[in-house]
C-alpha cells in the first residue's frame, strides 16, 4: 500500500470520485473492486448502491445518493460528509488507483485472517488445510466474474483490421498511451532530447525526420529544470520550429516547472497533474525526471509499485508519456556503463519502450561526437527510433542513422 495514502481515505475518495463522476466506475472495477474490499462497511453499501444506479442509468451525486441512504440501511453518514467526499477528492480520473489501495488493503486483511486462524488451530495438520483452502478461495475471489470476460481466439480475432489501426501521435515513432522511459549518463543529452520531442511535434514536424505530421498538444511537467533554464535551451529551437513548421510551438506547449519536490504518490500532487491534463488536453505528456518525483529512493519493487501506479493513471488518460531517468552507475558486461534505470526492476518491464543514450568513443568524419540510442529492453511493437545521433547544425539532436 502507498505510505502517502491510508486506505480508510482511500475509501472515501473512491466514493467521492464516484459521485463526483460516475463515469468512472469503469477503471474503479477494472482493478476488481468489490462492496466487501471496503473496511468500513458502510461505504462498500455505498459503493453496491452507486453500482446499481449507474447500472439502472439513474442519476449518481451526493444528494441522490443521500436520498437512499435509509433505504440501503446505512446509519451514521449526513449530507455534509457525503458532499465533502466529492469535493474533497484530488481528481476523480484518479478513481481507479484509489480502489487499488483499497484492494491491496482488504487483501492484506483476508492474509491477516488466514494467519490468525492458523495459530488459533492446534492440530498442524487441520491448520495446513485449513489455511491452504482458505488461500484457495482467497486467490480464486470473484473468478466467475473474470471467467465471464474471457474470450475465444476466434472471437478477438474476428474484428475488422482497421480497428487495429496505429493511434499515432508522433507517426512510426509514438503512439497514444505508449509509455518510454529514457536514460543515459548525467549531462548526456537526456533532457534536450525530449524536449526537441516537445518542440518540433508540436509545430507539426517530426522530431527527427523532420517532415510534416499533424501538430501534436504537449504537457511537460519538469521536476527538476526552472522556466530560465527552459528558456536558454529551447528559445532558439522554437524560434526554428515555428519558422519551418505549421505552428508555433509556443502555443501548443503547456509547461509546469515544479517549484519544489513533489510526492506523485499523494493524492494532492498526483490530482495537481491530473488537473493540468484537463486544462491541457495533451496528446504527448512528458514528465520527469523519475527520481524527482518522489521523495524518497525507489530501491524495490515495494517502493515502485505506487509511483508506476500513479504514473498509469496518467497515462489512462489516452497520452502517451515518455519520462525521463537516470541509469545506474554500474558496468555491464563489455566494461561501458548499463543504462537500465536506477532502482527497482520492476521499471526495466513497465515501459513499452527502454532507450539510453550513450555516447561512443569514435568520432564521425567531420568533427562530429556520435551518440547511440541504444534499447536497454526489447520494444513491445515496432517503432522507427533513430540509432545514431549527433549534435546538429539546426537541431540538438540530428539523426545519422535511423530503424
Amino acid at each position: 500500500m502507498s505510505a502517502g495514502l491510508a486506505a480508510s481515505v482511500a475509501e472515501k475518495y473512491v466514493i467521492g470520485a464516484l459521485l463526483a463522476d460516475p463515469r468512472v466506475l469503469r477503471s474503479v472495477q477494472d482493478e476488481g473492486l468489490v462492496p466487501r474490499d471496503f473496511g468500513d462497511h458502510r461505504l462498500g453499501t455505498i459503493y453496491a448502491g452507486i453500482v446499481r444506479l449507474v447500472a439502472e442509468g439513474e442519476v449518481v451525486d451526493y444528494l441522490a445518493v443521500w436520498d437512499r441512504l435509509s433505504s440501503w440501511n446505512v446509519n451514521g453518514i449526513d449530507l455534509q460528509e457525503l458532499a465533502g467526499w466529492a469535493t474533497t477528492v484530488p481528481t476523480a480520473q484518479n478513481a481507479g488507483y484509489y480502489a487499488s489501495i483499497v484492494r491491496r488493503a482488504a487483501l492484506k486483511r483476508s492474509l491477516a485472517e488466514v494467519a490468525s486462524t492458523i495459530t488459533a488451530t492446534e492440530d498442524p495438520g487441520l491448520a495446513l488445510a485449513a489455511a491452504m483452502e482458505a488461500l484457495r478461495e482467497l486467490r480464486d475471489r470473484d473468478a466467475v466474474s473474470m471467467r465471464a470476460g474471457v474470450k475465444m481466439l476466434r472471437e478477438v480475432l474476428d474484428v475488422a483490421e482497421d480497428e487495429d489501426a496505429y493511434d499515432w501521435v508522433v507517426p512510426g515513432l509514438i503512439e497514444r498511451r505508449d509509455r518510454l522511459v529514457l536514460t543515459g549518463s548525467e549531462g548526456g543529452g537526456k533532457s534536450t532530447f525530449l524536449r526537441q520531442i516537445a518542440v518540433l511535434s508540436s509545430a507539426g514536424l517530426h522530431p527527427f525526420r523532420f517532415s510534416p505530421i499533424e501538430p501534436v498538444k504537449v504537457l511537460v511537467v519538469d521536476a527538476e529544470n526552472s522556466e530560465k533554464q527552459w528558456r536558454r535551451a529551447v528559445r532558439r529551437m522554437a524560434d526554428d520550429a515555428a519558422l519551418t513548421g505549421a505552428r508555433d510551438p509556443r502555443d501548443a506547449v503547456a509547461l509546469e516547472c515544479l517549484p519544489k519536490q513533489i510526492d506523485i504518490t499523494r493524492p494532492g500532487d498526483l490530482g495537481d497533474i491530473h488537473r493540468k491534463i484537463d486544462a491541457a488536453q495533451p496528446d504527448l505528456v512528458l514528465i520527469g525526471p523519475l527520481y524527482k518525483l518522489v521523495p524518497r529512493s525507489i530501491k524495490d519493487d515495494d517502493d515502485a509499485a505506487p509511483v508506476l501506479a500513479a504514473l498509469d493513471s496518467l497515462r489512462d488518460r489516452d497520452v502517451a508519456m515518455l519520462i525521463e531517468a537516470h541509469a545506474g552507475h554500474a558496468s555491464g558486461p563489455s566494461g561501458e556503463r548499463d543504462l537500465r534505470p536506477r532502482g527497482s526492476s520492476a521499471l526495466l518491464g513497465w515501459p513499452e519502450f527502454g532507450l539510453g543514450l550513450r555516447r561512443e568513443k569514435q568520432v564521425e568524419h567531420g568533427g562530429r561526437v556520435m551518440t547511440s540510442l541504444v534499447r536497454w529492453r526489447g520494444d513491445r511493437d515496432v517503432r522507427a527510433w533513430p540509432t545514431k545521433l549527433a549534435r546538429g547544425q539546426r537541431w540538438p539532436w540530428e539523426p545519422t542513422v535511423t530503424a
